[in-house]
């Protein structure tokens, strides 16, 4: 690459850059120290890219107006979504983020305590835990679902929300809303409890993970017993999420800074949903 141009940092370069593109003179533009260098790939390039730029300022080369950049629009991308065909899906998203909000990603403990499955007080800076059961006897059933709704941070809720659209979108379209709330429902509670009884000596856990591998092990069993349903998901998917399963349990992601993974809820979230699946694939495939 040759250095054509040095110039300030305040210089609007959009125009005259438009203009090289649709001369097709190929360049790129880099800041350095509060400058911008233009830079081309040959001398003879420079040399008309310096006297282009030399007529532009001195008013003997008119440009026209570049256009607008168009940058990634998150607006933009969540309106293109049909929400009123995915009721289910985008109910949980909504609610995930009301909760992610009002406990400020688990760091807020006092909240925190509403939606965890076992009921724990905070007190001068001690946590003081309760049992599963005692949470039953003071008839707090919703915390055998409320954990899917924790997250514990930004990457943690985004990946979740990522693939709850990814699989839920998709079933709700094929088996519709009905159907998906049963397979989440029975999923997350399913999840919940292999999370509780064999997670280990992990008090306080959440996450809608443990639903995501269900409504994927569903997928993957209902395509292998009923060929007529296809949700037409990549094998990327399933191979992406089944080695991220099985990295989990070896506990190398906890050991780089990915913290504890909730690998019960993932196991028992995947089979509940695989049963789902199955038991859906042989009972409904005469009807096809």
């Amino acid at each position: 690459m040759h250095r054509a141009l040095e110039l300030p940092g305040d210089v609007d370069l959009s125009d005259f850059s438009w203009f090289l593109h649709k001369r097709g003179i190929p360049h790129k533009i880099t800041e350095e120290s509060g400058k911008q260098v233009l830079w081309t790939a040959s001398t003879e390039e420079s040399d008309i890219v310096v006297n282009l730029y030399q007529q532009w300022r001195s008013g003997a080369l008119e440009l026209s107006m570049a256009p607008a950049r168009r940058g990634l629009n998150a607006g933009r991308i969540l309106r293109q979504i049909p929400w009123r065909q995915m009721p289910v899906t985008a109910l949980f998203i909504v609610a995930c983020l009301l909760v992610a909000l009002i406990t400020q990603g688990g760091d807020d403990w006092q909240t925190t305590a509403w939606f965890s499955f076992v009921p724990f007080d905070v007190a001068n800076g001690y946590v003081y835990f309760g049992s599963f059961t005692l949470g039953l006897e003071h008839g707090q059933y919703w915390r055998v679902l409320s954990p899917i709704l924790l997250h514990f941070g930004l990457t943690h809720l985004a990946f979740n929300m990522l693939g709850l659209y990814i699989f839920g979108s998709r079933l709700e379209q094929f088996q519709g809303s009905w159907h998906l709330l049963a397979i989440i429902l029975f999923t997350a509670v399913v999840s919940n409890l292999a999370q509780y009884f064999w997670g280990g000596d992990v008090a306080v856990f959440g996450g809608f993970s443990g639903v995501v591998y269900g409504l994927m092990g569903y997928c993957m069993a209902r395509e292998k017993v009923d060929s007529h349903w296809q949700f037409g998901l990549p094998a990327m998917y399933y191979g992406v999420m089944l080695a991220w399963l099985v990295i989990g349990f070896t506990g190398v992601l906890g050991s780089i800074g990915f913290g504890n993974m909730a690998n019960a809820a993932h196991a028992g979230g995947l089979l509940a949903g695989a049963l789902l699946g199955a038991v859906a694939g042989i009972l409904f495939k005469e009807k096809h």
